[in-house]
């Protein structure tokens, strides 16, 4: 009759993996900054010297904007996504404030066009 051996197993401890992200935050106060450079355009006198041109700039800021917090937002659902491995709340969230961001960017987008 033959004996079955076992091997002692050593199992290995690892940390898991946490990822940076430092790209949604700073894609997201750029995106922040350019809304409020917009916003600040949009109040800026006409006798200003760049003042002719402040007519159309706070739209493309805020298109600009729109679009950065829109990556920002989505890349943080990604993130969120791949880490809990399912549709959570907080990966809800970021995926509606992203399609808003990116709503809000063609909305701009076609005002600055029409």
């Amino acid at each position: 009759m033959s004996t079955l051996t076992e091997r002692p197993m050593v199992e290995v401890t690892r940390m898991p993996n946490r990822r940076s992200t430092i790209a949604e935050w700073t894609i997201g106060i750029v995106g922040v900054l350019a809304a409020g450079v917009g916003a600040w355009m949009y109040y800026v006198p006409a006798d200003w010297f760049l003042g002719g041109l402040a007519a159309g700039w706070y739209l493309g800021m805020f298109v600009a904007a729109g679009l950065l917090l829109a990556t920002a937002f989505g890349l943080a659902a990604r993130g969120m996504l791949r880490e809990d491995r399912g549709w959570t709340t907080r990966a809800t969230v970021m995926t509606v404030l992203a399609v808003l961001a990116a709503a809000g960017a063609v909305t701009f987008g076609l005002i600055w066009i029409l």
